[in-house]
């Protein structure tokens, strides 16, 4: 009989053989030609490294704001194709590589908005930990995603990508506010506040709040967009509860998505010592004027249960059918009504619990 040590040495072994036999078959599939390409507008205040391949073009450095273009190419994995349908957990089904990076003058990329006469414009502001070309690969999906019903334009600020940094990165977000401002208020000029979907992520929310005041502040008359989602904001609950006012004085509408599984934000309730907006349980903000998404029972679906709305296939077309379609939550297939507190609020269920 073998000790216990030998089949803890076997498991590991066996770990690091699979884990070499991925690594070699992503490196074969992404020297292949992409099966498809995506693509997806951007601006971005991190500094710039025209040498760089295009996924590393821009890095975490505080730089100038420049604007462009991403295009991703897209690998299948045939292997995880008829798994990714038959498991409740995400299972990835293609490779995504950033292929290339285009700068776009002013009047090219005022063009590109155009390209979608009468469309909504989403400006997507990412969370804490993201390089840039995460936010490619992430905005590449959500362009396709919305498809020709609208034009998504990734704000990336100069995020260090490392999960160590979250200080540095709190603190990178809050001085994009004022090119962020600047952005918001060009697209408000050129394509008009009731096209516009502001669309904040986690520690992005700071950035995108704090550029609606800022833009007030600057006497530019409300409202700056029609609709204002809130995807796991990792932001302090009891100041926006304060703040709600103002902040729905300055935007059409507001929708928030929270869930009392995800574990980023329960980390950073620690380190803040107060619940974050994100978060549902007993800590689910609910308001008069607010839509609020709970969306717990739904699980996890990946480790960290942060990026739902990206992952998760329910999660996903209940973002789009609110942001995009403006499909009130009564009227979408996954929600259900609940009360809190003598206010209202919606739990997003998958299929199996539709009739509860």
């Amino acid at each position: 009989m073998l000790r216990p040590g030998f089949w803890l040495i076997g498991l590991a072994l066996a770990a690091l053989l699979a884990a070499s036999a991925w690594l070699a078959f992503s490196r074969h599939t992404n020297d292949q030609p992409p099966a498809a390409v995506g693509d997806v507008l951007f601006v971005t205040n991190r500094q710039i490294d025209q040498s760089a391949s295009p996924e590393d073009r821009f890095d975490g450095r505080r730089g100038g704001v420049v604007q462009g273009r991403c295009q991703v190419g897209y690998r299948p994995i045939p292997l995880t194709r008829d798994l990714a349908r038959s498991v409740e957990f995400f299972v990835p089904t293609d490779f995504q590589a950033v292929e290339e990076v285009e700068l776009l003058t002013d009047t090219a990329f005022e063009a590109a908005l155009a390209s979608r006469p009468g469309a909504p414009v989403v400006l997507f502001v990412h969370g804490y930990s993201y390089g840039f070309d995460k936010t490619c690969r992430m905005g590449a999906d959500l362009q396709q995603m919305m498809g020709d019903e609208a034009t998504v334009v990734m704000f990336s600020w100069p995020s260090d990508a490392n999960p160590a940094d979250y200080v540095a990165d709190q603190v990178d977000v809050e001085w994009s506010v004022p090119a962020l401002a600047a952005t918001l208020e060009r697209l408000v000029r050129h394509v008009g506040s009731a096209r516009i979907k502001l669309l904040a992520h986690s520690l992005g929310t700071r950035g995108v709040l704090f550029s609606l005041a800022r833009l007030e502040l600057d006497e530019l008359p409300p409202p700056y967009a029609e609709h204002l989602v809130l995807l796991a904001p990792d932001y302090d609950a009891a100041a926006f509860e304060q703040q709600f006012a103002g902040i729905d004085r300055r935007v059409g509408r507001i929708t928030l998505y929270a869930s009392s599984k995800d574990t980023p934000l329960k980390l950073s309730e620690t380190l803040h010592g107060y619940p974050r907006l994100g978060q549902a349980g007993d800590a689910l903000t609910v308001i008069e004027g607010l839509q609020t998404i709970d969306v717990s029972r739904l699980g996890r679906y990946r480790p960290s249960g942060h990026e739902y709305f990206f992952y998760h296939p329910i999660a996903a077309d209940d973002l789009i059918e609110s942001l995009v379609r403006g499909t009130p939550p009564e009227d979408r297939p996954h929600t259900r009504e609940r009360i809190h507190e003598g206010q209202r609020y919606w739990a997003l269920l998958d299929p199996k619990e539709s009739t509860q």
